[in-house]
């Protein structure tokens, strides 16, 4: 037992120190920083700090503190690590999700509203987006600040998933008028071959998925003939 603590001490100290965001941080401190982010222990925070700790340390798995922070509601720290002008807000973790990314799932729209118009947060980037999340779990308020802000309606993630799409499946009819109204593209389909149309019948939404085939025939003039093969024609 004694061995194998020994050896997650120096895997610890290895990764910290090979880390191009440790800077002084030490396995220690960087185990209580993450401690701190997750229970809002905002004196700890400001002591680490203190001690030359970048307020972008990352834990073990690569999380931000700063993610970890919002994961958590934590917003004494949250505030804290916002008002620090070393702060990397687009820090992101190993999964490529950033702070934003979070606050936009959970639904905190003054904290959406705070990473991008105070700390100049990205809205858009490659794969999956923040507007992707807050569709996911249909936060209308949240998508709209987003789209106001710069956000692509047609983001694609990397297997082409939609914005469009997460709502729908989140079942927010709001939120899939929204973004249609704003440009959103019906025939777009995912790398299975599925559109936004087909999302709704998986996920048993058909008071969307008639809608939406209405406004399919609306648009193309031809009923909406279901999914197709990967890579086949768009019907």
């Amino acid at each position: 037992m004694r061995i194998e603590i020994k050896y997650y001490r120096v895997y610890l100290l290895l990764f910290f120190a090979l880390s191009p965001f440790a800077y002084a941080q030490t396995a220690d401190q960087a185990v209580d920083f993450a401690k701190a982010a997750k229970f809002d222990n905002v004196s700890e925070v400001k002591y680490l700090l203190s001690k030359g700790v970048t307020p972008n340390a990352v834990d073990i798995n690569g999380n931000p503190m700063l993610f970890l922070a919002i994961k958590d509601n934590s917003e004494k720290v949250i505030d804290l690590l916002l008002n620090d002008k070393k702060i990397d807000v687009d820090l992101s973790t190993k999964n490529g999700e950033t702070p934003l990314m979070m606050a936009s799932i959970q639904g905190n729209l003054p904290l959406v509203q705070t990473l991008v118009l105070k700390n100049k947060a990205m809205v858009d980037h490659i794969g999956w987006t923040p507007l992707h999340y807050a569709c996911a779990k249909g936060h209308l308020d949240v998508a709209q600040f987003l789209i106001a802000n710069g956000a692509i309606v047609d983001a694609m993630s990397a297997g082409n998933t939609t914005p469009l799409m997460m709502a729908v499946q989140s079942g927010n009819e709001q939120l899939v008028k929204l973004l249609l109204d704003k440009g959103a593209d019906l025939q777009i389909r995912n790398n299975n071959g599925l559109s936004a149309i087909d999302i709704a019948d998986i996920y048993d939404k058909p008071w969307i998925s008639d809608g939406l085939r209405s406004r399919w025939l609306k648009l193309y003039k031809k009923p909406y003939t279901g999914p197709v093969k990967p890579n086949a024609t768009k019907s």
